[in-house]
């Protein structure tokens, strides 16, 4: 079947297909659905109950991803377990508890198969859209192209993160363990944390790399109300969770990965790289 684009808003569009499991990204991330709280509304909240009651209506498994934002101030921040207080600052976080609440009700209410993974930052080469943990993207854009970076965030400002293969590694084991195996409906999964300077310094190990930190009052805010560290003990044991990249191996995969998208290195020009990076 070839690739078509649906809107989550009309609920007519989504009808006319078949399939046996749903994977729903679509959202207005940290930072931008800030900007547009009206529309984060419509896309989060509106978009996923149209998506929720296709699934219960046709009995199709759907995973929808949670993420770090759905976490507050008043949250143990390292580690984060995953049954804890969760007060969110941001409509994204919002709509991501609702997310995940009303996913555990229809699965107990219809016995719909929902399952959710809390993200943590995600790092690709894809141009950032929109997140708080968008200089994590950035900075290789511009060690690249310029070899100088403003960074929005404090220098010591830690967050979970993770590099996208194991993002989409996560995705598949979980749809693939058998729902026997899961004692919860959403899941911490970490990869590793880092701050800004820790990355930079990484970074300086491969290219030359100099940073000035200009801090975005708004993102900084939002940043420092979620998890350090999560605690993903449960994923582990319930479905064998165990990503692949570290900090230190995730760094000269992301500076090949840029080089090619910005059309920097003919060493790798004739080299293939997965469209989702």
């Amino acid at each position: 079947m070839g690739r078509r684009e649906l809107s989550v808003l009309i609920s007519e569009s989504l009808q006319r297909l078949f399939f046996k499991m749903v994977v729903h990204f679509s959202a207005l991330l940290s930072a931008l659905g800030e900007q547009n709280v009206a529309l984060a509304l419509q896309v989060n909240i509106e978009g996923f109950h149209n998506v929720i009651e296709l699934c219960k209506n046709h009995e199709l498994k759907l995973f929808c991803p949670s993420t770090i934002g759905a976490f507050g101030p008043e949250t143990p921040k390292n580690p984060t377990p995953d049954l804890t207080i969760q007060r969110p600052k941001t409509i994204y976080g919002v709509s991501k508890v609702y997310m995940e609440l009303l996913g555990e009700y229809y699965h107990h209410r219809y016995g719909l198969d929902f399952r959710s993974a809390r993200f943590p930052g995600i790092i690709s080469a894809t141009t950032p859209g929109g997140g708080t943990t968008d200089y994590a993207v950035q900075i290789f854009y511009d060690a690249v192209e310029t070899g100088r970076h403003e960074c929005f965030l404090e220098p010591d400002t830690v967050l979970p993160m993770m590099y996208i293969s194991d993002c989409v590694k996560s995705v598949i084991d979980m749809m693939d363990v058998d729902e026997t195996s899961l004692r919860h409906r959403t899941y911490n999964i970490a990869s590793f944390s880092f701050s800004p300077a820790q990355i930079v310094a990484e970074i300086q190990k491969h290219v030359p790399l100099s940073v000035e930190y200009k801090v975005d009052p708004t993102r900084q805010a939002i940043a420092s109300t979620w998890p350090q560290v999560l605690d993903d003990t449960n994923a582990r044991a319930d479905w064998n969770w165990d990503p692949e990249y570290t900090l230190e191996t995730m760094v000269p995969m992301m500076l090949q990965k840029v080089r090619v998208q910005l059309g920097k290195d003919s060493q790798y020009q004739n080299k293939e790289v997965s469209p989702i990076d």
